[in-house]
């Protein structure tokens, strides 16, 4: 199959980790060699005197089955670009896509995930849209369904238009069970402005095994091609 697809969101903290790792163990489930591609990973730790990167840490946690790999490993919770210059690392985006070749022939389906959201710095003069671009790959946007998120996935799904990228959907992050005037209106509100398909919901979870995440990500089911 050798298929991939980009994950971002409509800013930081909007739960694109856990969208990432959920859709690796429900894609792990099926069956399918699955791999997890960070081209950028800031914000590395130290545990047992080993530099770790904590995206793929999490993937980690519930799976060692999945493939995992990152370009660059870059000091400090700040954008790439950012930590790359205070680094002194230049970044190649040859290495990049010479990465996500490898990942992706020896795998069925590799999730890439990005940092921040379309306009966050990557590195010299490229924003992550322009990495997607040059990645040439197709687009999940996570956002979630709280006040002034409609005009955060508008300005996301509109930026790659213009851009000529295509976005297979979007996906709602942590729907709460309880929900506000905004997040009962969510759907209807972003549907009626924007003809981009909706993935899926995930309901807010605050305790989880691996067989929920798996379960909430049964959605995707529809959407592997």
């Amino acid at each position: 199959m050798n298929k991939s697809i980009f994950i971002t969101g409509t800013d930081t903290d909007i739960g694109k980790t856990f969208v990432c790792v959920g859709l690796c163990l429900y894609l792990e489930n099926l069956g399918l060699k699955v791999g997890y591609f960070k081209p950028f990973q800031s914000g590395a730790y130290i545990e047992n005197s080993k530099k770790l990167a904590p995206d793929i840490e999490e993937i980690k946690k519930y799976s060692n089955n999945i493939e995992t790999k990152y370009s660059y490993l870059l000091d400090g919770e700040i954008s790439p670009y950012l930590a790359s210059k205070l680094n002194c690392v230049e970044i190649d985006i040859e290495k990049v896509k010479n990465d996500l070749d490898e990942i992706k022939k020896n795998n069925d389906y590799t999730i890439i995930e990005g940092a921040g959201g379309l306009y966050c710095p990557a590195y010299k003069d490229n924003l992550f849209i322009d990495v997607i671009d040059k990645l040439n790959q197709e687009l999940i946007v996570v956002t979630k369904p709280d006040l002034g998120r409609i005009n955060h996935t508008l300005m996301t799904l509109e930026c790659a238009k213009n851009r000529g990228i295509k976005v297979k959907g979007v996906i709602i992050n942590s729907m709460p069970l309880i929900k506000n005037e905004a997040q009962k209106h969510f759907i209807e509100e972003l549907s009626a402005f924007s003809d981009v398909e909706i993935l899926g919901i995930v309901p807010r979870m605050d305790k989880f095994s691996k067989g929920d995440i798996v379960d909430a990500f049964e959605f995707y089911k529809n959407f592997i091609d």
